[in-house]
């Protein structure tokens, strides 16, 4: 977490083509969809608020709120049109991004985009999180990458289980990394709840065996998500109980001693 912010702030007109998005400070993607549709209705520069904006010492301004308002004076050919901004001076790119959160704290800001903003603000838990995927091979992220995850929700879940920091975490990554790799089925936020709930009620399992066992299961962890659904539209349970319930049967196939007994537990 970053100490308290000490700024200079003042009303500027800024062009806004010549305001620039760093993807570390505001996360998000343009809504393009919003673009679109504000300008079909019809475009009013009186009407666009007051966005802002970080003024960098390197003379780049940067969005802190006001991207999508920005991209909209763009797409109605007023890019080079100047207009009032909020302009914070002397900022860090730790603190421009902790006032990103602050000035969408009320609005939807999606859960991974709001992750990725935390982390470039130093916040502890997303640092620990991104600190142990990054130890499995995987990134927390949007960019498409097979090794990328985007379940932020339930990371930040199975974090929160953990009797030691991150350790229920680091032990669900690395079952799912060495048992099918850094590929996106393996980091779907139901196939790693539902291994996260076996691990979680059966801590001193053999994790090489339940590895072991899970790689070979036919079809991998796109087979074990088909079966979890399956098991909620025939139950009515959820689907992260049926990836568990498959999870301890195939830890148990073949065992004489030390199988998984399943208790009536809160869900995960």
């Amino acid at each position: 977490m970053s100490s308290r912010i000490q700024h200079a702030v003042e009303i500027e007109l800024l062009i806004p083509s010549q305001v620039t998005t760093d993807r570390d400070v505001n996360t998000r993607p343009v809504d393009t969809a919003w673009v679109a549709r504000k300008l079909r209705e019809g475009f009013d520069l009186g009407r666009l608020g007051v966005p802002q904006v970080s003024a960098r010492t390197d003379g780049t301004y940067i969005w802190l709120d006001g991207q999508n308002r920005g991209a909209l004076c763009i797409a109605a050919d007023h890019g080079e049109t100047k207009i009032g901004m909020k302009v914070f001076r002397g900022l860090t790119k730790e603190q421009e991004a902790e006032l990103f959160l602050g000035l969408n704290d009320n609005r939807r800001v999606q859960p991974l985009y709001k992750f990725m903003a935390e982390v470039t603000a130093g916040h502890a838990e997303s640092l620990d999180i991104t600190r142990a995927a990054r130890d499995s091979g995987w990134i927390v992220s949007d960019s498409g990458a097979g090794n990328a995850i985007i379940a932020v929700a339930a990371l930040r879940k199975i974090n929160g289980k953990s009797t030691e920091r991150g350790q229920l975490l680091r032990r669900t990554l690395r079952v799912v990394t060495e048992a099918w790799g850094n590929i996106p089925a393996a980091g779907n936020s139901y196939v790693l709840l539902g291994v996260a709930s076996v691990l979680h009620e059966f801590p001193f399992l053999d994790s090489d065996a339940l590895i072991r066992k899970l790689s070979k299961l036919p079809g991998g962890p796109a087979s074990l998500l088909g079966k979890g659904r399956g098991y909620k539209e025939v139950t009515g349970g959820t689907v992260v109980e049926g990836i568990a319930r498959v999870v301890r049967d195939a830890y148990n196939s073949g065992r004489r001693s030390g199988r998984l007994v399943a208790e009536a537990r809160e869900p995960f």
